[in-house]
Parts: C-alpha cells; structure tokens; sequence
C-alpha cells in the first residue's frame, strides 16, 4: 500500500476539512493510506502523524477550520527542523506531501520538493491571492460572511442614518473587497492608498447626492479605519461607524461552491499521485483543474483579479468619485 501524507498550514480556510473528506474518501477506493500532520508542518518536525478515516468523518465537509489543525512553523524553515520533519517522512515511508495553504505554505512545499520529496500543493487561502489559480479554498465563503454581515449592518446604519465603514480580509489581494463591494453596492471601494482628503470629497458627493448611510468598504493593511471614521464624523456632520469582519470570514460552513472546488481538488490530487505527477501545486483557471510547477507560482502573488477588477469598474462607472 501506498501512503501519502496531508497537511494543513497557516491561515485556515472554509473548504479545507471537506477537501480532507473528500480526499479520504479517494485515498480509501484507491488503496492508498492517508496519514495527515497535525498543526501542519509543525507535525512533521514533532512527528505528530495519524491516520485519517473515512468512517469518522461525518459531517466534518460542513466545518470550518480544519480538523487536523493549523499553525505557522518557523522552525520549520531553519535546518535542524527541516531535517527532523525530513526524517519524520522517512520514517512513515511517506511517498507524497500534499500541503493545503497560502503562498508561505507553497513555499514549505517547495523546499520539500528541492530536498527529493514528492510534494502536491493545493490553495487554501481566503485571501484568494495566489497568482497561478482563479480560486483558492475558502474565498468564496469568505466573500459570502461579509457580505452577510454588511447586510445585517446595513439595516442598523440606515435605521440611524450614519455611515460605516467594514474592513475586509484579503492582506495584499483586493478580491475579497472588490467581490463584496460588487455584491453589497458600496459606495467606495479602498483598495490601494488613498488620500484622506480624497475619501473626504467622495463621501460628502455621496451625502450631497441624497445617499444617508454611505458604505465604505476598505482592504486590510491600508489604513486606521476607526481613525477614518472620526475624521468623516468630524468633517461631515455625519456619524460614522468602523467595523473588521475579521476571523468571521475564515470560520463557517463553506458554499457549495467552495465544497465543489474541494471535491474537484481531490480528485485531481489522487489523480495526480497514481499518475506520479509531483512538484506541482493544484488549481482551478478559466473553470478548468490545471496543475503548474510549484517553484514558478511561489514566484507569483496576485494584487487583484483582473476580472473582478474590470465588473467592478463596469459596475459603478458611473460614480461621482
């Protein structure tokens, strides 16, 4: 029997424990043993390995999270933890690393690939930034919570007549505020640095134009947004109310779609590994399962989707500011 080892790294993402499921179920009909890491590469330096079961995973494709848990392991890039997580593989005769995650986590499993280690690697991201793949794991649950907390919000602010302005995950990648400011119709859309003086005039031709309960939707990492809010309370006569989505986005039961794309990945991994394709990462473009080396899309971050980017201009080009 063959066996084959899963992991997952960094931040988590809705879509991970039913990518793990589904991934189970494949390894199971195909004779191949699954071992997972828990807490990730952290795991494997501490060899904290087990087996996953198919007939114990009820209902865990509805999680968020995932259920053989997460971490970000600095030790693991430095010498002496690489060569314990190294021996750790050998010693359970592990044939494959399959690595669910982000950029940093790609970059783990790149490492693995350049000291012999057969590795898959397959996004698991909210932040939807990595370059080589259209979607990554948990985006789409992502966009889904936020635009539900704005709605929610929304009947408050218009109740009182204030203005608000929602923070949204992303880190250097707009799609999560680009994707929820098409959906919610906000009013302004920040997703690169902006002048306060600029976001001033915009908000005051939003008020003048007759709208009382403007919405500002603003990628993380650009700016203070309760800093914000009381500089337009102040300017504008108008109260203004800053709120984060935060870990709201990354936990919850994933979309369909977001347990489709997992299902899809799954069956392209086991594909992949009885093939004996290997030092690839695992993606979805143009609604099509692709596969690319993955020491070329470690090289590549995504700022924004152009698609996203140009509905997103469509959409509203007709705004005042």
């Amino acid at each position: 029997m063959k066996n084959m080892l899963v992991l997952t790294s960094g931040g988590d993402s809705s879509g991970m424990n039913s990518y793990l499921k589904s991934l189970t179920k494949l390894c199971r009909d195909n004779d191949i043993k699954l071992l997972a890491s828990r807490y990730g590469f952290r795991g494997l330096i501490e060899n904290d390995i087990i087996e996953l079961d198919f007939d114990k995973m009820d209902f865990v494709e509805n999680l968020g999270g995932s259920i053989i848990k997460s971490s970000r392991c600095l030790e693991f890039m430095q010498d002496d933890g690489f060569n314990k997580a190294l021996k750790t593989l050998k010693e359970h005769d592990v044939q494959c690393v399959v690595v669910v995650g982000g950029n940093g986590s790609f970059k783990g499993a790149r490492d693995l690939k350049n000291a012999g280690v057969n590795v898959i690697a397959i996004p698991g991201t909210v932040d939807n930034d990595l370059a080589y793949s259209d979607l990554s794991l948990g985006f789409e649950t992502a966009c889904q919570s936020a635009v539900e907390l704005i709605n929610i919000i929304r009947q408050t602010m218009e109740t009182f007549d204030r203005g608000f302005i929602v923070e949204v995950m992303g880190r250097d990648c707009a799609d999560i505020a680009l994707y929820t400011s098409i959906i919610t119709n906000a009013d302004i859309c920040i997703t690169e640095d902006m002048q306060n003086d600029e976001i001033l005039n915009c908000v005051k031709n939003i008020i003048k134009s007759g709208n009382e309960s403007p919405l500002v939707v603003v990628k993380e990492n650009l700016l203070d947004i309760d800093e914000l809010a009381n500089n337009l309370s102040k300017q504008t006569g108008k109260t203004f109310r800053a709120i984060k989505v935060g870990y709201a986005q990354r936990g919850g039961e994933p979309t369909n779609s977001d347990k489709m794309l997992a299902i899809e990945l799954a069956c392209a991994t086991v594909k992949k590994f009885l093939n004996g394709e290997f030092g690839i990462a695992i993606g979805k473009n143009n609604d099509k399962i692709i596969s690319k080396d993955i020491s070329v899309v470690t090289t590549q971050r995504r700022l924004y989707s152009q698609r996203l980017y140009d509905l997103y201009n469509d959409y509203f080009s007709k705004k005042s500011c």
